[in-house]
């Protein structure tokens, strides 16, 4: 767009980026290390923290949630193995 009298190409694109973003499913998975079939399957069995449902059929987990459960998770299993 010219505009006549500004400078427009230093304009730089805002991105923005939560400081805890919702993930999908897919995205919980890969975050984890785990197979989609995996994650879904820990979803199932209660191992994963409850979704946020964007939608009713969109279920979203919050990164930082994810994250420090399989951790805490990791390291039980790390201690029970000593």
């Amino acid at each position: 767009m010219n505009c006549p009298g500004i400078d427009t190409s230093d304009r730089r694109k805002v991105v923005y980026q939560p400081s805890d973003p919702l993930l999908t499913a897919r995205e919980c998975a890969a975050e984890c290390g785990l197979a989609i079939s995996s994650f879904w399957r820990a979803v199932r069995a209660g191992h994963v923290p409850p979704a946020i449902y964007v939608t009713p059929r969109c279920p979203r987990w919050r990164r930082g949630e994810i994250v420090a459960f399989f951790e805490a998770r990791r390291v039980a299993a790390a201690r029970g193995a000593k």
